[in-house]
């Protein structure tokens, strides 16, 4: 199995504070030609069609999506929001689209889709595509009737004190920094990420061991038991079976398969 290499494009600045990563997806011979690990993030991909262009958001996930080659054509554009960076631009919240694959004609109206996906199509390059989506992504942005949750700040907040902390924080702790209650706190998450504070913590845990264990891995065997201490794991048995949970098989066997 090989990862989706990164093609990484620059996106324009005022789109900064919400867009995490631009790449172009390329691929190898692999059967898995796209493989993304769940981390919290919505993501807007743009298929080249013939005589047309394909637009999809892929919501929030817990788990690991993939995609095979055939469903990646070449100059396929991801364009990835930050944890709690993708709600302005859909008009739902974002627990509507975990899980789930939704097109641009759904989420913004036909007429809306259509006009973006022709333009899209016109454009002549990858970078005047990223052009043409951005501004249609600006657009939505200043429209009168952006979805903002009352609750946005809150949980923008909680995202930084959880991915910034050495110690990722229990859900009551976090409630308690961020003064509401447990159950508000959920809520909030949900409207704005499309996951709970629980499920967030742990995917971010989970990919702490995964950069642990590749920064390791070159040559060497990881040493589970210290990367699940380290990451905050009770023990090397709940990271392994965390690991199974995400991506269906084990640690060992994961690593094996993306240096294929």
């Amino acid at each position: 199995m090989a990862s989706t290499s990164d093609n990484a494009l620059v996106p324009r600045s005022d789109l900064s504070r919400f867009i995490q990563r631009v790449r172009v997806l390329q691929h190898g011979p692999s059967e898995d030609a796209y493989v993304r690990l769940p981390d919290g993030t919505v993501e807007l991909v743009v298929r080249v069609l013939p005589g047309t262009c394909d637009v999809h958001a892929l919501g929030p996930r817990e788990h690991v999506q993939r995609k095979s080659a055939t469903e990646v054509p070449p100059e396929t554009l991801g364009l990835q929001f930050k944890p709690g960076g993708a709600y302005p631009f859909f008009g739902l919240p974002m627990s509507e689209l975990a899980h789930r694959s939704l097109s641009i004609d759904t989420l913004w109206g036909r007429a809306d889709g259509e006009r973006l996906r022709a333009s899209l199509a016109d454009a002549p390059s990858v970078q005047a595509r990223l052009r043409t989506l951005e501004a249609a992504l600006v657009d939505r942005l200043h429209r009168d009737d952006v979805f903002e949750p009352a609750a946005a700040y809150l949980v923008r907040r909680g995202i930084r004190l959880v991915t910034e902390a050495s110690e990722i924080p229990r859900v009551s702790d976090l409630a308690r920094t961020l003064g509401v209650s447990e159950r508000n706190l959920r809520r909030a998450f949900d409207d704005v990420l499309g996951m709970g504070p629980k499920a967030f913590a742990r995917l971010v845990r989970f990919r702490r061991a995964i950069q642990a264990s590749e920064s390791t891995f070159r040559g060497t065997r990881p040493d589970w038991g210290a990367i699940a201490t380290g990451v905050g794991y009770y023990d090397q048995a709940h990271l392994i079976a965390d690991f199974r949970a995400v991506t269906g098989t084990t640690p060992t066997a994961w690593l094996r398969a993306r240096a294929a």
